[in-house]
This record gives structure tokens, sequence and C-alpha cells, in this order.
């Protein structure tokens, strides 16, 4: 993976399905905007995205797709590539920040389960090195729980002993990745989400300086 040579920083959020990535992510985009009333230019996204290779890798995730984890997994870097190329590099170009809801880490975890990680790495090594990632640490039990409300079906990935497996894949892998530089941080997703998102602030603040206006700080809600 390369190290991001642009203006703008690349923030990703990663963990469990059902651990409140997409909650987090959300609420981070419009804390930037709405507390520096848009003199600090952010743009949210999300993979699989809804291009051509997204299109088969949900269908893939859904089950109504049978394919081989092989196959899945360079669909996830070609989309991927797609995406960078496409949506992500030209705004980092331009300094706008980006918030990306999963990235290369969830195909590490979730696809080393079948497929050996060293290959997973080869076939994204193009990819730009997230300025932070943040982890958000729920266990699968709870993830679980909090998908049944939320969801018809059950996904490939969501049966409880796969998340547990999959959790275990992250905690194997991130230390690898930190060796190679990478800045990943694990935040406790089981607390209030408030207090997750003034934790997920904390931490972007320090790799958006101009963030840490004293006009711009997090105030917890209610």
């Amino acid at each position: 993976m390369q190290k991001n040579p642009y203006k703008g920083k690349l923030i990703t959020f990663e963990g469990l399905d059902g651990s409140g990535l997409t909650t987090q992510a959300e609420l981070l985009m419009d804390w930037i905007t709405e507390t520096t009333r848009g003199q600090v230019l952010a743009y949210l996204t999300k993979e699989p995205t809804d291009g051509p290779a997204g299109g088969q890798i949900r269908l893939g995730l859904a089950q109504r797709l049978e394919i081989d984890e092989e196959a899945l997994a360079l669909l996830f870097a070609a989309d991927r590539m797609d995406h960078l190329n496409r949506c992500i590099i030209p705004r980092l170009k331009d300094g706008i920040h980006v918030i990306c809801d999963r990235y290369y880490l969830s195909s590490f975890a979730y696809q080393s389960l079948k497929v050996p990680f060293e290959w997973l790495k080869q076939i994204n090594n193009r990819c730009i090195r997230p300025d932070l990632t943040i982890v958000l640490k729920v266990p699968p039990s709870i993830c679980v729980r909090r998908m049944a409300k939320e969801r018809f079906g059950v996904a490939r990935y969501e049966y409880e002993p796969q998340l547990q497996e999959v959790w275990r894949k992250y905690l194997e892998i991130i230390p690898k990745l930190r060796e190679e530089g990478e800045r990943i941080e694990i935040i406790d997703g089981n607390d209030p989400i408030q207090i997750v998102h003034h934790k997920v602030v904390r931490l972007v603040q320090e790799v958006i300086p101009v963030l840490k206006s004293n006009a711009w700080q997090p105030r917890l809600l209610g």
C-alpha cells in the first residue's frame, strides 16, 4: 500500500457488521460540515460502491449470486481501485478529506477466513494507505442482535461464529499493518453513540490539525 501523497486526508472506519460504522462515519461528516460551516471540506463514501463491480459484490454478499471467495476478493479489489481512481483520489488531490465506510482492512479481515492474507495484500497493493483507520470494537453477539432488528435476511458473513472469527482476524492483522506504518485506533463501539463520536472526533483532530480550533471543539449531546 502506498502512502497518501495528496493534500486531503483519508479516514476509514472498520469493524464488524452491526458495529455502527455507518452511523459514526455519518456523524463525523456532519460534524465537520456543520461545525466548520463548510470551511473544511469533507466527502463521505463507502465500500462496496454502487459501481459495476460493487453491484456484483452486493449480490454475492446477499447470497443471491453464487461466487467463490477468490473471485469475490478480486471483485472487492477491482471495486476499490475503481473507487480510488474515480472518486477518492480526485478529491484528495483537491484537498478534500475523504471519510470511507470500510476499506481494504475489511477485505483482509473478512476474506482471510478463506483466502491467504498475503495474496489479499498483493491484489490491494496499489491502494492508498489511510491516514487514520478507526476500528469499532463491539462483541459479535451484540452485532448479531443489532442486525436482526434492522434486516430481514442474513448476509454471507453475518452469522455469529463467522463474526467471531472475523474479529479474531482483525486483531491478528492490525498489529502487522501497524508495523508497516499504518495508524489504526480501536474504539469501544459499545459505548453510547455520542461518546463514541466524541472519541472519533478527538482522533480525527490529530490527523487534520485545522479541526483543533477552539471554535470547533466537539460537544457531547444529550
